[in-house]
């Protein structure tokens, strides 16, 4: 069976790449899907490198420790690092990696359909075994868009457990996303119900970034946007800043006490990075 994101067809996988066995990583950039039911969830693997990962890694952790958090969510509040008060090197390198995912999503959608979004949205959900394992079943709310989650850390060894678990319909059942490192996962934000499976151990870091459907007119650069619509509510983790105009309202300020860019023309280290969300 066809199954439908946007108006084209997306084209089937063969059986034998539903489960692939992980004998060696994927090509850069392969993108699979997940499941064969009428969800349209994919992974596209090594879109941010290992040593990228890690520096990102670090400098989370070091705001996360510093309690440099912020609560975005509406109904379902989570501790959130935003990428803005990362190094700039950090933030570059998660941009280009989210760039080049929505890019390859993009692959999925009419020709004329292309996902777009602004890294000022962009933040890092930690899910951490000493406080906030997990997260319950929720829409993202956004419609005619998706949800991009590139993940930092490295199962096994940063964290036991956890990943996204997605629920298609109560006809079909449930399946979980467990990307390795630096892949991201993509899939329809307004009506995929989704959890945070809880993790046992360490922590768990997952850049996430709400993206919106645009429509291109002449040219590739060109875009008219199809739908920007935000429905919070009950369930929906999307941020209440994100309601009153979410193509084109500005970012809420952030600013760093000692800037964790710049410290007298050279980059410091994550360590000494004191992020304020104002």
């Amino acid at each position: 069976m066809a199954l439908l994101w946007g108006r084209r067809p997306l084209r089937e996988l063969p059986d034998d790449e539903e489960n692939p066995v992980n004998e060696k990583p994927a090509p850069k950039f392969h993108l699979r899907r997940l499941s064969k039911s009428s969800a349209p969830v994919f992974e596209i693997a090594g879109a941010l490198a290992p040593d990228a990962c890690d520096r990102a890694r670090d400098a989370v952790n070091a705001c996360f420790d510093a309690g440099k958090t912020t609560d975005r969510g509406v109904s379902l509040p989570t501790q959130d690092v935003l990428v803005s008060s990362l190094p700039q090197r950090s933030q570059d390198e998660i941009r280009e990696a989210l760039e080049a995912s929505a890019s390859r999503a993009s692959d999925e959608l009419p020709p004329d359909i292309r996902l777009e979004f602004s890294m000022a949205r962009a933040f890092c959900i930690v899910y951490d075994a000493g406080g906030q394992k997990g997260l319950k079943k929720h829409t993202d709310g956004r419609k005619e868009g998706a949800t991009l989650l590139l993940l930092l850390s490295t199962p096994g060894i940063d964290f036991e457990g956890g990943g996204t678990r997605f629920f298609p319909s109560v006809l079909e059942p449930s399946f979980d996303a467990k990307p390795p490192k630096g892949s991201t996962v993509v899939f329809p934000s307004d009506t995929l119900q989704h959890e945070g499976l809880p993790i046992k151990r360490g922590r768990r870091l997952l850049v996430c970034v709400f993206a919106t459907k645009k429509k291109r007119q002449g040219g590739p650069r060109a875009a008219e946007t199809t739908a920007c619509e935000c429905r919070p509510g009950p369930g929906c983790s999307v941020d209440a800043s994100d309601v009153e105009d979410p193509c084109a309202r500005p970012p809420e300020p952030t600013s760093c006490a000692d800037p964790c860019h710049i410290k007298d023309g050279a980059e410091v280290g994550a360590s000494e990075c004191a992020c304020v969300v104002s």
